[in-house]
């Protein structure tokens, strides 16, 4: 068979090997925006979550600190006493106090005992109780806060993981992908060669089984070296 026959057929390997490059390098390609597009929407999932949790852990954080200076462990006293006070504004407080304080000291006068030791008694004993039990409710109040910022801080703690597992698992994927289609690409290379070297020792007259003779002296050099055995 004419040379030029046989440079076509190792021309055919040739192409066929570029096949196998292109079909790789695309396959590692989509593989990469895949992941890409999938990290892309992970993050903002994230940052989603993240936002709406971010006023919930805020308000945890304000409370802990008026919770803290209330219960004397720290912080800004006057801004505690100050916050309280505007807790109380807000609950109807003085309107119960004052209530209170008034039937009290109705009674007593009406038994002529306004000025005595036991309506003053009475009173304190009256604002006492008033003052507890809106302190205990503003407690509550704030350890509950505390507790949803805490619930809210510990939920993004867990969504921050899936999303780094999420991204690390993409990648990874990109990789073995990219991986694969390597080796892939590397076995088509190597595979088409050897075909297109075979049939054109068979185009000239050599043997499948090896016993190629002298049809390896006909073929095309590559890259300036020739391909087969040289004598």
């Amino acid at each position: 068979m004419p040379i030029g026959i046989g440079a076509a057929i190792l021309g055919a390997g040739a192409l066929s090997a570029g096949a196998g490059l292109i079909a790789s390098g695309n396959a590692t390609k989509e593989a990469s925006n895949a992941a890409a597009a999938n990290n892309a929407l992970e993050s903002q999932i994230y940052q989603s979550n993240k936002a709406l949790e971010a006023p919930y852990i805020n308000a945890g954080d304000s409370a802990e600190g008026e919770l803290s200076g209330f219960l004397g462990l720290g912080g800004d006293q006057a801004a505690t006493q100050e916050a309280f006070q505007t807790y109380l504004n807000s609950t109807g407080y003085q309107f119960d106090v004052d209530q209170g304080e008034n039937a009290i000291t109705s009674n007593r006068a009406a038994a002529g005992l306004l000025n005595s030791g036991a309506t003053l008694k009475a009173l304190d004993t009256y604002g006492t109780g008033q003052a507890q039990q809106f302190g205990q409710q503003y407690l509550s109040n704030l350890s509950g806060m505390v507790n949803t910022g805490a619930g809210a801080a510990n939920a993004l703690a867990g969504e921050g993981q899936n999303y780094a597992g999420a991204v690390s698992s993409n990648n990874n994927s990109a990789a073995t992908v990219a991986a694969n289609a390597g080796l892939s690409a590397a076995n088509s290379v190597s595979n088409a060669l050897a075909s297109g070297v075979n049939a054109f020792a068979l185009s000239q007259g050599g043997s499948s089984f090896g016993g190629a003779g002298n049809a390896f002296s006909a073929l095309p050099t590559v890259f300036g070296l020739p391909i087969g055995p040289t004598t």
